[in-house]
């Protein structure tokens, strides 16, 4: 399960109808139609494998696995600070920050390069800062490029928690474990 499947605005709408328990409200509190919210819930559901929410005639109670996924989803949500920012310019900019080139950001992402170029100023333009500066033969992130970087891994993170979590809920561990070490302490290891 890979969180570049969900569609952040999905994944927002599932919290408000945490919050506001009902479809309708939640839509119109993500600007969506009804049946659009719907078809969201149903795809992001159908992904998970699991159900989010019982549907009831006063409203939708979340289930456990929407009490384990929400919390998630909200925390990366404020880290992703403006509603212009999509799961494809997420993965942009994290992919460029992370390779320091756009041919290297399409190979660790198998996307074109134009996809990827586009995905980044099109996330500039809607923030409207500059987040990428060109340098003869390199693109470099600006202040605001990493700050926004580093914003977003946050926010990666939290997604891939929660999608963990959800696994784990359905019995298959995906987590993983890392270990940081002082280069002295391998000579006792």
């Amino acid at each position: 399960m890979d969180i570049w499947d969900y569609n952040l605005r999905h994944l927002a709408a599932i919290a408000q109808i945490a919050q506001l328990g009902t479809m309708g409200a939640a839509a119109r509190a993500v600007n969506l139609t009804q049946p659009a919210l719907t078809q969201a819930l149903a795809r992001v559901e159908q992904q998970l494998g699991l159900v989010l929410f019982e549907r009831r005639h006063d409203g939708m109670v979340p289930t456990p696995a929407a009490d384990l996924l929400v919390p998630r989803i909200r925390a990366a949500l404020d880290r992703s600070i403006s509603p212009h920012v999509t799961t494809a310019r997420l993965r942009a900019l994290l992919a460029l920050a992370d390779s320091g080139s756009y041919l290297g950001a399409s190979l660790a992402t198998g996307l074109a390069v134009p996809t990827l170029h586009r995905a980044v100023k099109d996330l500039s333009l809607s923030l409207r800062k500059t987040l990428v500066e060109r340098r003869s033969n390199a693109v470099v992130l600006t202040e605001a490029g990493q700050a926004l970087a580093r914003t977003f891994r946050l926010a990666r993170v939290e997604l891939e928690a929660g999608l963990a979590e959800i696994e784990a809920l359905k019995g298959r561990e995906i987590r993983r474990i890392t270990v940081g070490a002082m280069p002295l302490s391998r000579a006792r290891i």
